[in-house]
């Protein structure tokens, strides 16, 4: 019997229910948006931000413009990840923000020892591949703006002729 199995029996029924309500309603909530892209976008922000704190001391002293840009660049790469998982119908665009605002703090952060640029653009990508799961849900970012046709009667040249 497994360590979880056995303290889950200890635990009083009325405590093990509003837990599986509560795991019930946070999965019915992740299953609608780019979660773990997100997630992985909000972490690369973290770690982009760890490196111009740690120098933010040092170079005040000096003057560390450098440090500062690093931080503005670790705090959009996190609003970015926010950003996806409250409007999971435009994680396109903020993919691709997020791409390239990890990969441009480089320049002010390191990347957060490249360990946070890898990180972004993981989560970036992954919410660029994000699809919907429920199509027929209507959403005020699935419209296009000149006919109010849906984005997937776009067909390019590359989809072949269907």
């Amino acid at each position: 019997m497994s360590v979880k199995s056995t303290l889950w029996h200890v635990v009083p029924e009325p405590i093990r229910r509003r837990i599986d309500d509560r795991l019930a309603r946070f999965n019915s909530w992740r299953e609608g948006r780019p979660f773990w892209g997100g997630t992985l976008l909000i972490l690369a922000g973290i770690v982009i931000g760890y490196v111009p704190l740690q120098f933010a001391t040092e170079l005040a002293v000096i003057g560390g413009a450098q440090s500062v840009i690093g931080l503005i660049f670790a705090v959009l790469v996190f609003l970015d990840g926010v950003f996806v998982l409250a409007r999971p119908e435009v994680s396109t665009i903020f993919g691709v923000i997020g791409i390239a605002l990890s990969i441009l703090s480089i320049i002010g952060a390191l990347g957060g020892l490249f360990v946070g640029m890898l990180l972004g653009i993981a989560g970036g990508n992954l919410c660029i591949a994000w699809q919907d799961p429920d199509p027929n849900r209507s959403s005020s970012g699935s419209t296009s703006s000149m006919g109010g046709s849906s984005n997937e009667d776009v067909q390019f040249s590359w989809q072949g002729d269907q």
